[in-house]
C-alpha cells in the first residue's frame, strides 16, 4: 500500500520554522547583504576594549532587529592594513569566518547574545586609515540632546498599536536598549520651564565639549548648567511659578530641594529668616538666669568692694561663721584659743572679704574627700553630699 504524502512529517516543527524565519527577515533590513553573526569577528585594533550594555542591546534587537548595519572589511583587505594580525585573521577565515567588524562591535556582542540568524553589513574595501575612519566615526556620531531625546520618548509612548494600547515605559526602555530610569529622567525634563530646559541642554553641551560649535550656543553655556539627574529629580517637580522664582533667584538651589518634597499646593517660596526670632540672641540681660558664682579665686575677686566702700557684713559675717566652726569629720583640725578669738575677728572679716576659700589640686578622689573635708564644716558637707546624690 503506497505511503501517503505528509506521514513522518513533523509539520508543528516546519511551522515553527517558517515562523522563525520569517520573524528573522522582519529583523533585519531589506535590500542590504547580510551574514550570520558566527561569520564577523571583531577586529583586533577596535578602541573600545569593554562593552557596556550588552544585555539591554540585546533585549532591542530580539524584538525590533538592527536597523543600522555594521561596517565589515574582507580579511585580506584588513591584513593588509594590519600586517601584524595576518596570523590571527587567517585562523577566523580558517574557521569560516567571511569579514572584520570595522563599526558595530557592540552590535555584534548583542547579535549572538539575542540569537540572531543575520545580521545587515556593509562591505568598505577602501579605507585610507581604518584607525581614523574609526576615529571619525565616533566622532561624527552625534545623539540628541537630552531634551530632544524626551520628545522622542514621549511621543513613542502617546503612539497606539493596532489594538489602541501604548507602551509603558519600561517596554519602551526594553526596546530602545536603555534603563527605565532613563527614560523616565528624560520625559521628566518636559515639565521644565523653557529657562530650565535651556539649562538642561548647556550642561549637555558642555559635557560633549561643543561650547565652540555655534557662536549663539556658546552664549547661552554662561547661563544655567543643570544636570540631566538633578533637573529631573528637582526641579521638574516643582510647579511652574516655583521654576520661575528659581530662575529669577528667589529660590536657592537648596531651597528648591526642600519645596520640591511638597504637594504642589503647599509650594511657595521661603521667607526670609528674620533674627528678630532669635531668641538667644535677643533676650534681655536682665531676664537670664544668674550662673551660681564659683568659690574659686574668680569669685574671691568679684566679692572685692571697690577702693572707698566697706565690705558687705553680711558675707563677711557668714564667711567668719563658717571659717570657725568646728569641723567634726576632721578631730585634730586646730581651733583657736578663746583669748586670740576677739583679737582675730576683724582680720578674719577682711580676709573673708579679699582671699578665697581655698584651692583644691585633685590627685586622687581620696585626697579629694580630705580637703572638702577640711574646708567645709559639717552642714556644708551635708549639703554637699545633697547635691551629689540628686
Amino acid at each position: 500500500m503506497p505511503q501517503k504524502p505528509g506521514l513522518k512529517r513533523d509539520l508543528a516543527a516546519e511551522r515553527a520554522a517558517r515562523k522563525a524565519a520569517s520573524q528573522q527577515a522582519r529583523l533585519v533590513p531589506q535590500g542590504l547583504p547580510t551574514v550570520r553573526p558566527e561569520q564577523l569577528m571583531p577586529s583586533p585594533e577596535n578602541g573600545r576594549k569593554k562593552l557596556l550594555k550588552i544585555d539591554e542591546l540585546a533585549d532591542s534587537l530580539s524584538s525590533d532587529g538592527m536597523n543600522t548595519a555594521m561596517t565589515v572589511i574582507p580579511p585580506d583587505v584588513y591584513s593588509e592594513f594590519y600586517p601584524q594580525h595576518k596570523d590571527a585573521v587567517d585562523a577566523h577565515v580558517a574557521e569560516g569566518v567571511l569579514f572584520v567588524v570595522h563599526h558595530g562591535h557592540r552590535r555584534l556582542a548583542a547579535a549572538l547574545k539575542a540569537g540572531l540568524n543575520e545580521v545587515p553589513i556593509l562591505v568598505r574595501r577602501e579605507v585610507p586609515s581604518l584607525r581614523i575612519a574609526a576615529i571619525q566615526e565616533n566622532l561624527q556620531r552625534m545623539g540628541l540632546n537630552p531634551v530632544e531625546e524626551a520628545i522622542e520618548f514621549q511621543e513613542a509612548l502617546d503612539e497606539k498599536d493596532d489594538n489602541g494600547k501604548q507602551l509603558s515605559q519600561r517596554e519602551l526602555a526594553k526596546r530602545a536598549g536603555c534603563s527605565q530610569t532613563y527614560v523616565s529622567h528624560r520625559v521628566a525634563l518636559l515639565r521644565l520651564v523653557p529657562e530650565l530646559r535651556q539649562a538642561v541642554v548647556n550642561h549637555w553641551l558642555k559635557e560633549q565639549q561643543l561650547q565652540e560649535a555655534d557662536t549663539d550656543a556658546a552664549g547661552e553655556l554662561d547661563g544655567l548648567l543643570l544636570p540631566v539627574r538633578e533637573a529631573a529629580t528637582v526641579y521638574a517637580r516643582l510647579t511652574p511659578a516655583m521654576q520661575e522664582a528659581f530662575v529669577r533667584g528667589e529660590l536657592t538651589a537648596l531651597d528648591a530641594t526642600s519645596v520640591s518634597k511638597l504637594p504642589a499646593g503647599q509650594q511657595t517660596v521661603p521667607a526670609p529668616e528674620d533674627d528678630s526670632d532669635c531668641d538667644a540672641i535677643n533676650e534681655p540681660q536682665e531676664t537670664r538666669t544668674a550662673l551660681p558664682e564659683p568659690r574659686g579665686s574668680e569669685s574671691g575677686t568679684n566679692a572685692r568692694p571697690e577702693p572707698g566702700q566697706p565690705a558687705p557684713a553680711s558675707n563677711a559675717k557668714e564667711s567668719t561663721t563658717k571659717r570657725q566652726a568646728p569641723s567634726t569629720s576632721n578631730p585634730a583640725k586646730k581651733q583657736p584659743a578663746e583669748g586670740q578669738a576677739s583679737s582675730q575677728t576683724a582680720a578674719t572679716i577682711v580676709a573673708a572679704a579679699d582671699e578665697p576659700r581655698g584651692v583644691i589640686v585633685v590627685r586622687s578622689v581620696e585626697e579629694l574627700a580630705l580637703s572638702i573635708l577640711d574646708l567645709l564644716d559639717a552642714d556644708e558637707v551635708e549639703a554637699l553630699k545633697t547635691h551629689l546624690s540628686a
